[in-house]
């Protein structure tokens, strides 16, 4: 620990005892009490002040190397002082006596304020410091951040190249294999690859979601949920969209965070269940609900954890992926339940434009 809150208290304990000799001096060589006690409290102040920084500097935050630097301000503000008097005692056209109450003045005066310059410096290379700190810290994470990106980069490669080429070579066996003979075995292996097909997907769909997104588009979300429902594996199921209203949003992302919850609607609803996109209006979003049997009250906290899938078939990122969406739009995602008892996603956060029909459309089930 520092010595030097201890050698600024000595000080000020010198000037206390300075300012009291100086006193008893004046009282004894029959100089007036008021003066003397004037005198007194100009001078003892600073050493007051000291005393007091001796204890505060310790808990004040500043950098214990810059107290000596507080203490040298203060005795160099007593000094200037004592030379500007000086100056005027020496000015030949001026008449200035060195008096007791002259030097208690300028011992106060320099002194306060060679304090109050010097912890104004100490505060000023403190926070300096701090910042600069700051800013390695931040170039470091930054750093080391590039290099997450960098093997996170490297993953992405492996799984796009290194793990669809066994995979596409599997399958051309497969097929081959089925030129030769037909047994249920095969159809489990073209089941697996199928499953090992859309984990591919989605990790790759994890992995290039980390940022936010930057430019935003009014799209019309009818039309984006339609062309959707289209692309994804939906079966025989139906979407209902109630709404014409348009949201501003990536679109490409938009599309990928529907079709991974018709998906997810269709994996536990069934081919024949019925899933109703809508707009919120308090807050303002949208929502997505089925007809099926919904999340149960205890998963729904669970439901966008990596890995999770009440579902046999299910790779546990379909909803994952769509929470990483909704945060790289500054959207929130909620799980509840429909008004049939099925599950509802309610999306909000979005800026909404404004309806231009309020007819319900229907679209008909993907092929």
């Amino acid at each position: 620990m520092s010595r030097w809150p201890r050698r600024i208290s000595l000080v000020g304990g010198l000037f206390v005892v300075f300012a009291a000799g100086q006193t008893t001096l004046t009282i004894a060589s029959g100089g007036a009490i008021l003066g003397a006690s004037v005198d007194f409290v100009l001078t003892a102040f600073p050493g007051v002040l000291l005393l007091y920084l001796g204890s505060w500097l310790p808990n004040s935050g500043l950098d214990p190397e810059l107290y000596p630097r507080v203490l040298m301000w203060c005795l160099g503000g007593i000094v200037v002082m004592y030379g500007f008097i000086t100056l005027r005692v020496l000015h030949p056209n001026v008449s200035v006596e060195f008096t007791p109450g002259t030097r208690s003045i300028a011992i106060a005066l320099g002194s306060v304020g060679g304090i109050a310059i010097g912890l104004s410096e100490a505060r000023a290379i403190t926070h300096g410091r701090a910042l600069s700190e700051r800013n390695e810290q931040l170039k470091q994470r930054e750093r080391e951040l590039e290099r997450q990106n960098e093997r996170l980069d490297e993953f992405t490669s492996i799984v796009a190249h290194d793990f669809r080429n066994p995979l596409s070579v599997a399958r051309g066996r497969l097929e081959l294999a089925r030129e030769e003979c037909e047994s249920e075995h095969l159809s489990l292996v073209a089941d697996s690859h199928e499953r090992m097909e859309t984990l591919i997907d989605d990790i790759l769909l994890m992995a290039r979601q980390d940022e936010s997104v930057t430019e935003v588009e009014l799209v019309d979300i009818a039309g984006i949920a339609t062309e959707s429902w289209q692309t994804a594996e939906t079966g025989d199921a139906d979407l209902r969209v109630e709404t014409d209203r348009a949201i501003r949003a990536d679109e490409s992302m938009l599309k990928q965070l529907l079709e991974n919850l018709f998906r997810n609607a269709v994996e536990h609803g069934g081919d024949d269940v019925t899933v109703t996109v809508g707009a919120l209006n308090d807050p303002d979003g949208f929502y997505l609900e089925d007809d099926g049997p919904g999340i149960p009250e205890g998963m729904r906290e669970d439901v966008f954890d990596y890995g999770f899938s009440s579902s046999d078939d299910g790779t546990g990122f379909g909803l994952a992926i769509v929470e990483r969406m909704c945060d790289a739009h500054g959207w929130n995602v909620e799980p509840t339940e429909g008004e049939s008892g099925g599950a509802r996603f309610e999306v909000t956060g979005v800026e909404l434009g404004q309806e231009t029909d309020d007819r319900a459309t229907v679209a008909p089930s993907a092929e």
